[in-house]
């Protein structure tokens, strides 16, 4: 399956979750399918989506939250599946778009491609759910109990390489404007208090 095609899957059964999105090819697709606001896209801190997406979760236990990750972000930050794990959010689902490439980059090959199974290492580091999906019509089956079902959980969605790292072009904004659009998204929506009276 195509990256749009399983990102646009999980964005019709998104319902109120709020999604935070590692840089790149995930953030992009994310934005292309949904232009939401009340989305977290990572900028120039690969790996750390996932962290971001913790602390979300922590702190907003009522809400669910999902991490729309990448492999390449993934392996900068393994760790984050045994804190995952152990903080044992119930409301955090964990995606990970496995291309088997670099595509930021260019298409590099990921280390130890093709071998490396993410789900079992999330299995192996306390997940009480973790699965590979490698086609659009079993993603299709799979979503709904997947979104149902009490998190942590980690599922893997193996998308087939793509060349041109910017043929979905990204959010049209970065940085503090990110920040602002992100939590007065939240403070409307969830009608809770993100930033102080100085306003930040």
């Amino acid at each position: 399956m195509r990256a749009r095609e399983a990102i646009d899957v999980l964005a019709r059964q998104r319902g109120g979750a709020v999604a935070v999105c590692a840089l790149g090819m995930a953030a992009n697709e994310w934005w292309a399918a949904t232009k939401s606001e009340d989305s977290f896209y990572m900028h120039g801190a690969m790996g750390f989506a996932a962290s971001f997406a913790l602390g979300l979760a922590l702190s907003l236990p009522h809400v669910p939250v999902w991490l729309i990750n990448a492999d390449g972000s993934l392996c900068m930050n393994l760790g984050c599946l045994l804190t995952e794990a152990s903080q044992a959010a119930r409301n955090l689902k964990h995606f990970v778009v496995d291309n088997g490439v670099y595509q930021t980059v260019g298409g590099l090959p990921m280390v130890n491609g093709g071998r490396t199974d993410y789900a079992a290492i999330a299995r192996a580091a306390g997940f009480p759910r973790a699965r590979t999906i490698e086609a659009l019509d079993e993603l299709e089956r799979q979503i709904p109990a997947i979104t149902a079902e009490e998190g942590p959980s980690l599922t893997v969605l193996r998308v087939d390489p793509e060349k041109g790292f910017l043929r979905t072009p990204p959010m049209t904004y970065e940085g503090p404007e990110m920040k602002y659009r992100f939590g007065r998204a939240l403070e409307r929506r969830l009608g809770i208090e993100v930033f102080g009276p100085q306003g930040y």
